[in-house]
């Protein structure tokens, strides 16, 4: 079975000089995020196609062909050194990246309105939302479900609007009623779970969350969020359980989540490293056959 490993305290990229080192990570992040931004939400194999971006980026400013056989030993190098650095920035600044990962795919019949009107009052929420105003973003998605109460996607993103203005009641009614007309919505399940824990309210997010896992056991998202809660809130054992579990699907996906998922388990392993509890982290680790570089 294959064996999964981490350096928690990452070095220096030796790539790189040491002053242009970080230069160097964000410029490859930002071209990598430019390259993401094309990406089609539909398209069938979304981490292939954000890793391809990121692959060439860093061939672009390493001037390294990493698909040749003559330069596997550089391939490694950057792989170990730059790719994960890579990925970190991008989980942290680049919306596109989040955009096209967390986009569901138009696949059922109320993802788009019939109703030409309340199809082009989604297409300017949509555009509003684009350019982070949310208040007119909320005014057209309100019409457009106003003209067409079927419409799921229009009522996902009014909730999205209505959570990102900090309204996190209305953002629940609006995913509720999502839920109502497609009650497997990827989208609606996840967004509903991560306002209820944005509201503090612990135990409604975890049944939202476990309701994602049942239905989308291979998606690691709903792994990570349960995991963070359960193991901020006196569940320590099963937190890292569900968050190990999210990152080896990320790092079977190839996901550029998986760097932040590697994080958390650091500072998850730093933290019972403190409390005398290494034994728990060693067993779960053990589990899913983590093997852990801590030096």
């Amino acid at each position: 079975m294959k064996i999964l490993k981490y350096l928690f305290i990452l070095t220096s990229l030796t790539v790189f000089s040491q002053e242009k080192g970080e230069e160097m990570v964000q410029t490859i992040s930002e071209e990598s995020c430019d390259c993401i931004a094309k990406i089609n939400t539909d398209h069938p194999e979304k981490n292939k196609a954000i890793k391809n971006c990121v692959a060439q980026a860093i061939v672009n400013n390493l001037h390294t062909d990493v698909s040749s056989n003559d330069n596997k030993t550089k391939e490694i190098q950057i792989e170990a050194e730059a790719y994960k650095k890579v990925e970190a920035y991008l989980v942290e600044n680049c919306e596109a990246l989040n955009h096209v990962s967390f986009t569901e795919n138009k696949d059922f019949k109320h993802a788009t309105s019939q109703n030409v009107l309340a199809q082009l009052a989604y297409d300017d929420g949509m555009e509003f939302m684009e350019e982070k105003d949310y208040e007119n973003a909320i005014t057209r998605f309100t019409k457009a479900i106003n003209i067409d109460p079927k419409f799921a996607f229009a009522w996902d993103n009014l909730g999205v609007s209505y959570r990102k203005t900090n309204q996190y009641q209305k953002a629940i009614e609006a995913y509720k009623k999502s839920l109502e007309i497609n009650p497997e919505g990827r989208m609606p399940l996840m967004n509903i779970a991560v306002t209820y824990n944005l509201k503090k309210e612990y135990d409604e997010a975890i049944v939202y969350y476990q309701k994602f896992i049942e239905i989308y056991p291979e998606d690691a998202e709903g792994y990570y969020g349960l995991g963070l809660i359960q193991y901020t809130n006196n569940q320590q054992e099963k937190g890292l359980d569900n968050l190990i579990h999210a990152y080896t699907i990320y790092t079977g996906q190839n996901s550029p989540y998986r760097a932040d998922a590697a994080k958390k388990i650091g500072y998850m392993y730093n933290d019972l490293k403190g409390q005398g509890k290494l034994e728990m982290f060693q067993k779960i680790a053990t589990k899913y056959n983590l093997k852990i570089d801590s030096k």
